[in-house]
């Protein structure tokens, strides 16, 4: 039967050339079996290809799995789980507070989003929550930075914000929109925050003055200097030397007279000189 052979003869559409081929006449018959085992061989040859290539995959990645959970059970076992937890709940405390002192300064809410995270966090989570801690205190320390908080002299506070006696002995009272800090002329005088310096001059009964524009909105202001030592549109950061103590312009002696000014408005700055 394999021997006799069937001729199939091709004819193109114009129908001049032809081409007669020879095919054994058991294939014909019976071309739905050879179909079928040549599909089946395919099909054979994927399988074994998929296979092969899951093992090799497998093997890869539960190599790397195992790895990282080897690292995992082996920070278990050297980490305390609840004292961690423990000191970033107290981080979430302290930022907390220092959150609540800004605003009682009159800086806007810092809003912490999923601070701490979940209570059942996984030790394996501590790089997420560590990383987020960065970024936030990161941001804070930003803040603070730009906030006028602090001393700008280390001399004694002679002088409180509101009405006093007119130090020039009228015996009249008189409007202070300051702190005044006794000192020596030449004492360093150091801004409270970074900023870009506004004004540097001279500036009526302030005598020599500076004048730093911060970006959380305020401004500092700092009297009777001796010396300036910084120019207008210069950029400083917090504890810049900006001049020397003095007694130039209103004034009775030696002192630092020191301003906080939030929209035009001049507030106490004593409620800036402690954090």
């Amino acid at each position: 039967m394999l021997k006799h052979k069937t001729s199939v003869l091709f004819v193109n559409n114009s129908g001049k050339e032809k081409k007669a081929l020879q095919v054994p006449t058991s294939i014909l018959l019976s071309w739905k079996k050879y179909l079928i085992a040549f599909v089946a061989i395919i099909i054979s040859l994927c399988g074994i290809l998929c296979f092969i290539v899951f093992r090799q995959t497998s093997a890869f990645y539960s190599g790397a799995f195992s790895a990282k959970l080897e690292r995992a059970n082996q920070i278990k076992r050297e980490v305390d789980l609840e004292k961690v937890k423990a000191s970033f709940k107290s981080i979430d405390q302290n930022i907390r507070v220092i959150n609540q002192m800004l605003v009682e300064r009159g800086f806007p809410q810092q809003t912490l989003k999923n601070a701490g995270g979940p209570d059942d966090f996984d030790i394996t989570d501590v790089n997420e929550i560590a990383s987020f801690y960065d970024k936030e205190l990161a941001r804070m320390e930003a803040i603070l930075s730009e906030s006028p908080i602090g001393r700008p002299h280390h001399g004694e506070q002679t002088s409180g914000f509101g009405y006093r006696y007119n130090p020039f002995g009228s015996g009249t009272l008189e409007g202070h929109k300051g702190l005044d800090f006794s000192g020596d002329s030449g004492d360093p005088v150091r801004t409270t925050a970074d900023g870009v310096v506004e004004f540097a001059g001279v500036k009526g009964g302030y005598g020599n003055c500076v004048i730093v524009r911060h970006k959380s909105g305020y401004e500092t202001l700092y009297g009777h200097l001796s010396r300036i030592l910084v120019k207008q549109n210069q950029k400083i950061e917090t504890g810049y030397e900006i001049g020397k103590l003095g007694s130039t312009g209103r004034s009775t002696g030696p002192h630092l007279h020191y301003e906080v000014i939030k929209d035009g408005i001049k507030i106490d700055p004593a409620r800036f000189t402690k954090l």
